[in-house]
């Protein structure tokens, strides 16, 4: 058992979610923001946004209350018939598309598991067997329809060793009783560990490294984070030399 993935028991109709990705397909996709772990083959197409903004596919504002629908996603009836079955706030929603051949090397993101109350699902659309994740080292293949819950906190990596694109309606929800129902009620198992810098995916090897692409985003929620970080990477340096 392990709290770096869990399979929920939804599934969602490959048809109608083919249909409504060809609906959107030849819009203008953006390249992913974090391009220090991909080559440009990792793109996005926003469904939900800051301001239901078609620019920004980037989830870097915390507040559920910027986010809106963007004109894409009121194009696909079935990816809103999806969202609202999600008896939960949403915050973004995007598509996701790795190209065939492509990778996303290995990372991780911020305060962004079940356990932090945000926590981000994966719905495959188009995808091959050639396709895995490593999600903290463990292995795993998301199939078409389903709905996986991954910890991103964690390190993950990505891998399409297959000669189609691989694409992902991914969804951040805020965990309400809704949620944990679901979760717990299809055999979840969280952990509660103590984790000094407030999640799983950042240690005293890796919190400067974060800083620094918070930093670089330069937003007043990066900055805040980055800052947050730095107090706590100097109050783990006090506790320690005493």
């Amino acid at each position: 058992m392990t709290d770096a993935f869990h399979k929920l028991p939804l599934m969602f109709d490959q048809q109608r979610l083919t249909a409504d990705l060809n609906t959107i397909l030849e819009r203008p996709w953006l390249d992913h923001v974090n391009n220090s772990v991909h080559n440009g083959e990792w793109n996005v197409l926003p469904l939900r946004s800051v301001d239901g903004g078609l620019d920004n596919g980037a989830v870097v504002e915390s507040d559920p209350e910027r986010y809106q629908n963007t004109a894409y996603l009121e194009q696909c009836d079935y990816f809103q018939e999806i969202l609202t079955s999600l008896n939960c706030t949403l915050v973004s929603a995007r598509l996701m598309r790795l190209k065939a051949g492509g990778k996303i090397r290995r990372h991780n993101d911020n305060s962004l598991s079940f356990e932090d109350g945000c926590a981000r699902l994966h719905i495959p659309i188009q995808t091959h067997q050639q396709v895995t994740f490593h999600i903290n080292d463990h292995p795993i293949h998301f199939a078409v329809g389903e709905c996986w819950y991954m910890n991103a906190n964690y390190f993950h990596q990505v891998e399409n060793n297959s000669p189609i694109d691989r694409v992902h309606l991914v969804i951040d929800c805020m965990v309400n009783n809704w949620l944990k129902t679901l979760f717990f009620n299809s055999g979840y198992e969280t952990t509660a560990i103590d984790h000094p810098y407030g999640s799983a995916g950042i240690n005293d090897d890796n919190v400067w490294q974060i800083i620094d692409q918070l930093i670089h985003l330069n937003t007043p929620t990066a900055n805040e984070m980055a800052q947050s970080l730095q107090t706590k990477w100097q109050q783990n340096k006090r506790t320690k030399n005493t």
